[in-house]
């Protein structure tokens, strides 16, 4: 009688990092993102303590993603700060998010860079990578062989064997600080060498894996470069609520003088030196408009420094420069 069919059960298709890797990679990178925040605020920290001490005016200035500028309200002006002093700490929420996101992005391309040695008629059946905590590196290997849906059972065993295949993965990764990085304080980056030993890929020659590889890597350097690049823009577009809140009080204030007794009795004089009609009415309506305008817009800035999901909204838009964000509120 003919043996019975072995139904096989695959365990794993597609190569995912184990958990104990992915938590490392978080922590290490938010450990380290956050310490370079601190050293930055701790800095401001110390120039904001030199220029009380000398005299010497504060340049208020934007501090963009990852660190917040706490101000203290003064009882009297201070020739340095002038009403508001400040003192910097690091925006952790912001911190953790990017940590994350980098550390997903680095588990992805290790998942990419094993996927690459593999093809959809092969499975893994065991995982043993390992991670080295003194010099950030992740080394090991991957295990599979190709899989069959249903024979017999010694006809599985048999290919199970012939078809075996070992993927050495060796992936380090270091840091880039303050201007060498994306975001201006930290950005990882990794670094990889795989291999395949044993069963050669099925269907595909040696030529053509090797190509695949190849357009693969190229592929893979220039997403990253276009995403370093996109991620750069937006980190210096991230910066202008801060900027433009500022800039729209200013202006705000300036339209509202404008329309006081004394703004209006100005701006009628100057008409009536150049012997020119003075429509107050109008005069009025048009710095109202303008106040409204720059008060929506400013509302708007105030919104995204604590929830920015819409200003990136408006910036996969297009709208991605203070130009194009102000002609969208009919600022000038």
């Amino acid at each position: 009688m003919a043996e019975a069919p072995a139904l096989y059960i695959f365990s794993q298709m597609k190569f995912e990092t184990p958990e104990h890797i992915k938590q490392h990679l978080v922590e290490t990178i938010t450990s380290a993102f956050i310490a370079e925040v601190q050293a930055t605020c701790k800095h401001k920290n110390n120039q904001v303590d030199h220029h009380k001490a000398e005299g010497i005016r504060w340049p208020h200035c934007s501090t963009g993603h990852y660190v917040r500028e706490v101000d203290r309200r003064l009882e009297e002006k201070s020739p340095v700060f002038g009403w508001d002093e400040p003192r910097y700490y690091p925006h952790y929420a912001n911190i953790v998010k990017d940590a994350q996101a980098q550390a997903d992005a680095a588990v992805g391309l290790l998942e990419s860079r094993i996927g690459q040695h593999m093809t959809d008629q092969e499975y893994i059946y065991k995982t043993d990578l390992k991670i080295n905590y003194s010099n950030q590196l992740i080394e090991g290997r991957v295990y599979g062989h190709i899989y069959d849906y249903i024979a017999p059972e010694a006809d599985i065993a048999k290919r199970r064997e012939e078809t075996k295949f070992e993927i050495y993965v060796r992936m380090i990764w270091n840091y880039r600080y303050g201007e060498n990085s994306a975001n201006g304080h930290l950005t990882q980056y990794t670094q990889f060498r795989s291999e395949r030993h044993g069963a050669e890929m099925i269907g595909k020659s040696k030529v053509q894996r090797a190509t695949d590889e190849e357009k693969a890597k190229k592929a893979a350097e220039k997403q990253a470069a276009a995403d370093a690049k996109q991620a750069a823009k937006w980190e210096r577009f991230a910066k202008l609520p801060v900027q433009l809140e500022k800039w729209l009080t200013k202006e705000i204030h300036t339209e509202a003088a404008l329309i006081t007794e004394e703004g209006l009795a100005e701006a009628k004089a100057k008409c009536d030196a150049i012997n020119a009609s003075f429509d107050k009415e109008w005069y009025i309506k048009v710095r109202a408009e303008r106040i409204e305008k720059n008060n929506k817009m400013r509302n708007d800035c105030r919104a995204w420094q604590n929830n920015d999901s819409e200003l990136r909204k408006l910036f996969a838009e297009g709208v991605d420069t203070r130009q194009k964000l102000k002609e969208l509120y009919g600022v000038w």
